[in-house]
């Protein structure tokens, strides 16, 4: 039996109006948290903070509690910079993990009542475009 490969990736790139887009994919846990971490902290400093920070989920495979706690590191950095985080394109798993945890609210903005029946967007929709990423 073999085990399907979800190696995680990450990409950066900030586009014209300053918003930070970064695109993980694969498994988010606690071989690959620092990775997301270091990839956008990079992208913070003096003079480069970014106008916000737009996380495309949409290729995740799987998101662990080190994930998690990875992303509300992001959460964490982007408010101490007075930076808005979004979270786009989050699959179905990722929304119940945030529901479970009750870190729903606090990570997406909304309401876990606005949350639908499987977890994700209401009516299935994903949430943000897909960023491209320069």
């Amino acid at each position: 039996m073999t085990t399907p490969d979800h190696t995680f990736a990450v990409q950066t790139g900030t586009a014209p109006d300053g918003i930070l887009y970064v695109t993980v994919a694969g498994d988010l846990a606690w071989d690959s948290a620092d990775e997301l971490l270091d990839a956008t902290r990079a992208r913070f400093g003096p003079g480069s903070t970014p106008a916000a920070l737009r996380v495309d989920c949409g290729g995740l495979t799987l998101c662990d509690s080190t994930g998690l706690s990875a992303l509300l590191a992001l959460h964490r950095l982007a408010e101490a910079a007075d930076v808005p985080l979004r979270l786009d394109r989050r699959p179905p798993f990722l929304d119940r993990l945030l529901l479970l945890t009750g870190t729903y609210e606090h990570l997406t903005g909304r309401s876990a009542e606005s949350a639908g029946p499987d977890g994700g967007a209401p009516g299935g929709a994903a949430e943000g475009p897909r960023p491209l990423v320069p």
